[in-house]
């Protein structure tokens, strides 16, 4: 008559320690894929944020009018200026006038002064109220995009050459016949959009 035999000590040690490394290294399969995911999901946010930035940045190009704006000081400021003050030299950037956004099927909103600028590696907009700044007007900044190393723009004169100011006080600039935008990740990707302004009269 045969007895049941039952595991060893040993044997109960081995089996153990199997189940204990196979454990590990589940736990580590399941971390390393866990950290894959978080690193996918962030990079895909960083280029949809990336995406919605240069998408605003064309539409707000596309809407460009040859408007001139009064600053707030009374100062004149071009159409489209690399100052994001008008009447100063001060924040460098983007500034320019654009038609207002669709308010129905027929009729369009006024038309506004817009900036784009960086502060601190991050793209701010600005809009302000009107046009014509009131005296002590100030825009409203919203931050659209964050880790910036830099962000540069170039303009395109009639004689087709190349500027890195544009519309400055007491410039006689209106128009530059195209923008380009060049944008700096911090994490050292580049993307450089161009806008072509010659429809704009």
């Amino acid at each position: 008559m045969s007895r049941n035999r039952g595991f060893t000590l040993i044997e109960l040690l081995v089996a153990l320690a199997l189940f204990a490394l196979i454990s590990a290294f589940a736990y580590r399969g399941l971390n390393a894929l866990l950290e894959s995911r978080e690193a996918l999901a962030k990079g895909s946010r960083k280029w949809r944020d990336v995406a919605l930035f240069v998408g605003r940045f064309e539409r707000d190009l596309d809407a460009a009018l040859n408007r001139r704006a009064m600053s707030a000081s009374g100062s004149p400021g071009a159409p489209v200026s690399s100052a994001v003050d008008a009447g100063t030299i001060v924040n460098p950037g983007l500034a320019l006038t654009r038609s207002g956004a669709a308010l129905n099927e027929n009729a369009l909103a006024a038309p506004q002064r817009i900036a784009y600028r960086i502060v601190d590696g991050r793209i701010q907009r600005l809009a302000w109220p009107a046009v014509d700044a009131a005296p002590r007007s100030e825009p409203l900044a919203v931050e659209i995009l964050a880790g910036v190393k830099s962000l540069a723009f170039r303009f395109l004169d009639p004689r087709g050459e190349w500027r890195t100011t544009w519309g400055l006080p007491g410039s006689a600039d209106t128009m530059p016949a195209a923008v380009e935008m060049t944008l700096e990740l911090a994490s050292g990707e580049r993307i450089v959009r161009l806008v072509d302004l010659q429809r704009v009269s």
